[in-house]
């Protein structure tokens, strides 16, 4: 029987060489006699977040409508882009059971809201021809906060109060194809690994009780396809469509907003 911490054991093994060579091209950037300049931008993105997970032995599809502000410092010594982002997660973890309440209950009330966080980072390490090959890193975490809701079709008073937090950490290699005049399609093979807590606590009149449910992805892969379009005025738009195979396939998607200064 594999141990719970396989998947993301695994991942760190992936995520650390690659934070090292990223690491490495940051020393080179320091080190490097070139004249270019760094260059800012300040971003808008939404998107359509879907993932499987597991939990005990169910699964189950977490969705999430996101909307982030971010800052991004693109070609640092032409080969590193590093983007911080923060903003708003509305993820909807509908179908999780918890059976170790005074009533067991099924969670069904929609969306929960909280703060969404994260810092990615790109290198390019090996142009050929046409196409550049490079490295991608990223770690994203999600803090909800607390939902009440009543609880329906009891003789007595009853509430529930949700809260969920998880962290995701996605770690791989990027392809770019660069012979295109104002524009770059990208692909993205990675790692991802996501794992988080979901607190119930119940009060049905004098009786209550909590219990907490620990979810995992069911997946351990993300393939990302999308395309930069540099429009006038130093703006950017970028498209993106993720798939996340597993026991729960998913897609997702995203548009972000880019704009130099």
């Amino acid at each position: 029987m594999k141990s719970k911490g396989t998947g993301a054991k695994g991942l760190i093994r992936l995520l650390i060489p690659i934070l090292v060579l990223l690491t490495l091209g940051g020393g080179q950037w320091l080190l490097a006699q070139s004249e270019s300049k760094p260059v800012w931008e300040f971003g808008l993105s939404g998107e359509l977040f879907s993932r499987g997970i597991k939990w005990q032995e169910e699964s189950s599809t977490l969705k999430s409508t996101n909307a982030t502000l971010a800052l991004r410092i693109s070609e640092i010594a032409s080969i590193i882009n590093l983007t911080v982002y923060g903003g708003i997660g509305m993820p909807r973890p509908n179908g999780i059971v918890f059976d170790r309440l005074p009533l067991t209950l099924e969670y069904q009330a929609g969306s929960l809201n909280g703060l969404l966080a994260g810092v990615r980072a790109e290198a390019r390490v090996l142009p050929a021809s046409d196409f550049n090959f490079g490295l991608v890193a990223e770690v994203t975490s999600f803090s909800g906060f607390n939902k009440n809701f009543e609880l329906k079709g009891l003789v007595v008073p009853a509430t529930a109060t949700a809260r969920l937090s998880w962290i995701q950490a996605t770690a791989g290699f990027i392809v770019t194809y660069d012979a295109l005049e104002n524009s770059q399609p990208f692909l993205e093979i990675a790692g991802s690994y996501l794992q988080g807590k979901f607190r119930m606590k119940e009060v049905i009149e004098d009786l209550s009780g909590e219990q907490t449910v620990t979810i995992k992805s069911s997946g351990y892969a993300s393939i990302t396809a999308g395309w930069n379009f540099y429009l006038v005025d130093q703006i950017t738009v970028v498209p993106r469509v993720r798939f996340m195979p597993g026991t729960r396939s998913t897609f997702g998607g995203s548009l972000s907003i880019f704009y130099g200064f």
